[in-house]
């Protein structure tokens, strides 16, 4: 008898659910590539749409009105009061959210983007939760893939800063012996100086830009131009980082908070780097230049 009562308790739970308005329009309307599911605050599964099951494996015969909704959390995150702890968040904001694992039915964990809302019944009141659940699996494949080559990026642009200072030690030229001979450009040159710190505060600007709002933006195009600048000044690594803590001292000081400090000083810290490869490069070339019988006579022409 307990048990008939409490099967007819679940069945007007998910009839009052499926009578709520704003539960028809979150769960039967396609959303896809998202698992939906509906629960009562006993954390039984009420509703379950065909997204959930493709996501999570089991079928809605399996779960609604059977399993409560921490069989979709890891064991070692259903501690005791867990779920009144979502629900209380529930009440007193209306919206709970986070980003975390969840457990598909073979036992395999999958990160996931969680966001739940209160649902009520015809006259108002709350009767439960809807949960939207995104599979962040091949979103987090990408993300790893791209912090690889961000990281195989620095470790080659470091490798052409370490061989930056000996390209760099070319005899001066006589244009630039006479300018400034051994001062850092920002002495000998300071026009030029604060004309690539900004050029370089710009391009700060767009690398944030496309990091943020996923644009495309020539970088690359740019730096290069400023690394030739700095060639023909004959300017060394110590410019370089004087260019970038110019930079970065101005759009760290001007940023409204504290995550676009962090994200100038990352974008920087690639910046910084690929403009160090590129006069390495710069050096490169022109020793190369000045090497060949050709290079020569061309060198002492424009001397």
């Amino acid at each position: 008898m307990q048990q008939n009562e409490q099967s007819d308790i679940m069945r007007q739970r998910i009839r009052s659910l499926r009578e709520s308005a704003d539960f028809l329009s979150a769960v039967f309307e396609s959303l896809v590539g998202y698992a939906i599911i509906a629960a009562d605050f006993d954390g039984n599964i009420l509703a379950y749409n065909e997204g959930a099951h493709q996501i999570y494996g089991y079928a809605p015969e399996e779960v609604i009105g059977r399993n409560s909704i921490e069989l979709f959390v890891p064991r070692d995150a259903t501690g005791p009061g867990m779920l009144q702890d979502v629900i209380r968040e529930l009440l007193s904001r209306g919206r709970y959210s986070y980003e975390g694992e969840r457990i598909r039915k073979d036992g395999s964990a999958f990160p996931a983007d969680v966001l739940a809302t209160l649902t009520r019944d015809n006259n108002g009141q709350f009767i439960g939760f809807v949960e939207l659940v995104r599979d962040l699996s091949e979103q987090k494949k990408m993300e790893a893939l791209q912090v690889r080559e961000k990281t195989e990026r620095i470790e080659q642009l470091e490798e052409e800063l370490r061989s930056l200072a000996g390209l760099s030690n070319l005899p001066q030229t006589s244009v630039t012996a006479r300018m400034y001979g051994v001062m850092t450009l920002l002495e000998g040159a300071p026009d030029i100086f604060q004309e690539l710190a900004g050029r370089y505060k710009e391009l700060m600007d767009l690398a944030l830009e496309q990091r943020l709002f996923k644009v495309k933006h020539d970088i690359s195009g740019p730096l290069r131009a400023i690394s030739e600048t700095l060639g023909f000044y004959r300017a060394g690594p110590r410019d370089v980082v004087d260019i970038h803590a110019a930079a970065l001292k101005e759009k760290i000081r001007t940023a409204e908070s504290s995550e676009k400090k962090k994200a100038y000083t990352g974008e920087g810290w690639i910046m910084v780097l690929e403009l160090m490869g590129d006069l390495a490069s710069f050096y490169r070339n022109r020793a190369q230049r000045a090497a060949s019988p050709a290079g020569e006579d061309a060198d002492m022409t424009k001397s």
